[in-house]
């Protein structure tokens, strides 16, 4: 488990060990064993979203040279552990949600998204009574509690929230419409009655993904549907 500026007395904040054995089980009982074994870390920057499923190249990568890795947001599970009992419901649901986007990503070659084939996986797990995987998770408080920066789409009104500024209006475009987003000034006041997205992202080192433009090249689309 990644360390923390003070050691988490959570029960939720479960170890490294803890946490392979949940992936574990899950693999074994809904995936029958497919998944390769993968890195499973406690994000202390992930704020947007309690959960992302990383990979740093693409699905055809040979690997062991394709590295990807679940992270899990240790900000909002701290606050979601402290005013509720089912948190730890709520991690094992978070995982399983992650695990099909490894599925995705290491038996069918394809890059995860919430496609047809996410959403049979998911009715096929959800029907065991076990989790309840969704594609939106419901921790829109905690997300605001930790939001010191928002941006709003000027066609369709979706709401972009980050702790730092990582947004580049010049660069980034909508997720939903490609529309263009505009910085807001107090991301506090902006609640919503709707689900916040899970991320979904592959980490590329290469100057498109880093924001960098040039002649006749479109902005980068934000990716922003359930990590």
């Amino acid at each position: 488990m990644t360390s923390t500026s003070a050691s988490p007395s959570l029960s939720i904040l479960l170890s490294s060990e803890e946490l392979q054995a949940r992936w574990q089980h899950l693999n074994t009982r809904y995936f029958a064993g497919s998944l390769k074994p993968i890195e499973i870390l406690w994000s202390q920057r992930l704020t947007a979203s309690v959960g992302m499923f990383a990979c740093r190249q693409g699905p055809k990568t040979f690997y062991p040279h394709n590295h990807r890795e679940i992270r899990l947001s240790l900000p909002l599970f701290e606050q979601l552990s402290a005013r509720t009992p089912y948190a730890e419901q709520e991690l094992l649901n978070t995982l399983a949600h992650e695990m099909i986007h490894q599925w995705q990503f290491d038996v069918l070659k394809r890059r995860p998204d919430h496609g047809l084939e996410f959403l049979r996986k998911m009715t096929q797990m959800n029907r065991s009574g076990e989790v309840a995987v969704t594609t939106y998770h419901s921790l829109e408080k905690e997300v605001i509690a930790l939001s010191k920066f928002a941006w709003r789409c000027r066609d369709c009104g979706r709401l972009y929230r980050r702790h730092r500024r990582t947004i580049q209006p010049k660069h980034h475009h909508c997720g939903a419409c490609r529309g263009p987003l505009e910085e807001l000034v107090s991301p506090t006041q902006l609640l919503e009655g709707r689900s916040t997205p899970y991320l979904t992202r592959a980490l590329d080192s290469s100057p498109r993904s880093a924001g960098s433009t040039g002649p006749g090249r479109v902005p980068e689309q934000l990716t922003l549907a359930l990590t």
